[in-house]
């Protein structure tokens, strides 16, 4: 993959060279392709199925506790509530990052699961993720071409497409997918508003802000401050104080969602269910430094003990003394995952790229380093580059226009003057862009088979063990799940659903002989198994 990415340095190199002194209709035909809606239409439907590929599955299913979560909710909006009952006997069902009581929730904020509703209500859950990363891959390059020309935004969208965060987090369940879009969405509807000053344009910013909020808050501050900063700066300049009031009205109405969401789910409007959760099984679990040694109000999980032990230790070490450290490590992480260590000259080419920030680029770069800083606030696995992924867009720009300043350098003809129709963002350079984002395609293809696989492998346990359920032929069932003191704490077999009546198979824990029969006495209907993870076997059980 380096000789591939060598390779098209090479070629950009060589049409860039062959481009500075000569102009040509093929070099025009090919800027008008790439500034049609043909091209754009192009960009949505192959990130759609690359994405549906690198997923490696017709119909994926969440692995993850937090994907399991964001699709437990989103099957709960798909039937019209807000939460559901808690199940019978509700320590049977804990599961990480749910509420079982009150009531059943995802502790999640509610954005990022609204917008997967289609999907849950169509049975396809996996719709929703890949058109918010196709939207994510067309606003990238709209607003690339916009800024740049349409050699740069299709280099910048390859680089975007096959970056490695991309093809995994991007076939994902996360909520990133969902600010991610709300972030380029409110961009090009921020532009659309400094150029026309139609209230509309600016009523659509405070949307997006306002839906990024309620999905990731702290995701949603770091984009609103950029934002609040233009904004109100030509509000002040053009006295424009009604639409500006318009655009609160409108932000504070999708922030509302918030107090209705807690009241629906925990019964107090300003208890959110993450609050809760966090004060009844991760009191460690929020912003700050150091850990909170307060215990758990409820009892909790071998599972989650597990999982808390892991987590936990990030926060023991996150301390002031500490961040310049933690910082360097996340920087570094996140370079790995948005450009690979094969292809870190993509990096370069972005530092490159600073050569040529404009002011909206500049904008989006102190979007992306707010947003860094302000999870410096919050202890993190440095691998975990998931909580970034609204950078990649900017920094797979910064790599594409990194690279059209390179070509604007070695395509100049010697003494030319530096003049505008000589400049990075000239359209002479198109072809040599263009072929060089045909030749890292191919590199990307391979990591897009790399990923294929990583996604095979991850899934596997839940696989085998959906299989596993499958073995079981009864009409209605319950298995009783006893997990092995070396179960993955990252994998749930454990879940609850949205529908649990028309559920044939309830999985839920292993509690010992006295607390199951109760559980049986209450589904008097239901076959009962047992799952011993240890020894891999499953078998009839009938407690006393």
């Amino acid at each position: 993959m380096l000789t591939l990415t060598f390779l098209a340095i090479a070629v950009l190199a060589l049409l860039a060279h062959r481009s500075g002194g000569r102009s040509g209709p093929d070099r025009e035909r090919l800027a008008t392709l790439l500034d049609s809606g043909a091209i754009v239409a192009l960009v949505f439907a192959v990130t759609f199925v690359v994405l549906w590929y690198s997923w490696a599955a017709v119909n994926p299913v969440p692995v993850v506790h937090d994907e399991m979560a964001y699709v437990l909710q989103s099957q709960i909006f798909a039937r019209g509530a807000w939460s559901l009952p808690s199940p019978p006997l509700p320590l049977f069902w804990e599961q990480p990052h749910v509420l079982v009581e009150p009531s059943l929730t995802s502790k999640y904020f509610p954005g990022h699961s609204l917008v997967m509703t289609p999907g849950a209500l169509l049975g396809w859950p996996a719709l929703m993720p890949l058109l918010l990363q196709s939207s994510i891959a067309t606003f990238l390059y709209v607003l690339a071409r916009r800024i740049a020309n349409g050699g740069v935004a299709l280099l910048a969208w390859v680089a975007w497409l096959f970056s490695p965060m991309v093809l995994y987090f991007g076939a994902a369940f996360y909520s990133e997918g969902t600010t991610t879009a709300c972030w380029l969405a409110g961009w090009y509807a921020l532009l659309e508003w400094r150029r026309t000053r139609s209230a509309g344009w600016l009523l659509a910013v405070a949307a997006f802000t306002g839906w990024d909020a309620i999905t990731r808050p702290l995701t949603g501050l770091a984009y609103a401050i950029p934002v609040a900063v233009i904004v109100l700066r030509d509000v002040v300049t053009l006295r424009a104080w009604r639409q500006l009031a318009m655009a609160f009205a409108v932000g504070t109405a999708v922030v509302g969602i918030l107090p209705l969401w807690s009241a629906k789910t925990t019964g107090n409007w300003r208890l959110t269910p993450q609050t809760l959760y966090t004060r009844e099984y991760m009191p460690y679990d929020v912003p700050g430094f150091g850990i909170d040694s307060t215990a758990p109000t409820h009892s909790i999980t071998p599972e989650l003990v597990q999982l808390n032990n892991v987590y936990s230790a990030y926060h023991r070490t996150h301390t002031p003394a500490h961040l310049p450290r933690e910082l360097y490590d996340r920087l570094r992480d996140l370079g790995i995952s948005a450009w690979d260590s094969w292809s870190g000259i993509l990096g370069i080419f972005a530092l490159l790229g600073l050569l040529a920030l404009g002011a909206e680029s500049a904008f989006a770069l102190a979007s992306c380093v707010v947003l860094i800083l302000a999870y410096l606030l919050y202890a993190t696995p440095p691998q975990w580059t998931l909580y970034y992924y609204e950078t990649v867009p900017t920094l797979a720009f910064l790599s594409a226009t990194g690279m059209a300043w390179a070509a604007s350098q070695l395509g100049r003809p010697r003494g030319a003057p530096n003049a505008a129709a000589l400049g990075w963002h000239s359209p002479r350079w198109t072809r040599a862009l263009a072929a060089t984002a045909g030749v890292l395609v191919l590199p990307g293809l391979l990591a897009m088979q790399t990923l294929h696989r990583q996604h095979i492998s991850d899934r596997r346990a839940v696989a085998q063990f959906a299989g596993l359920m499958s073995s079981i032929h009864d009409p209605k069932a319950i298995l009783f799940v006893r997990y092995s003191g070396m179960h993955n704490p990252h994998v749930a077999f454990v879940r609850n659903s949205a529908n649990l009546e028309r559920e044939r198979v309830w999985v839920v824990y292993d509690r010992g002989e006295v607390e199951n029969a109760r559980l049986l006495s209450l589904a008097p209907g239901r076959k009962a198994y047992l799952f011993d993870e240890q020894h891999g076997q499953t078998f009839v059980y009938d407690p006393p």
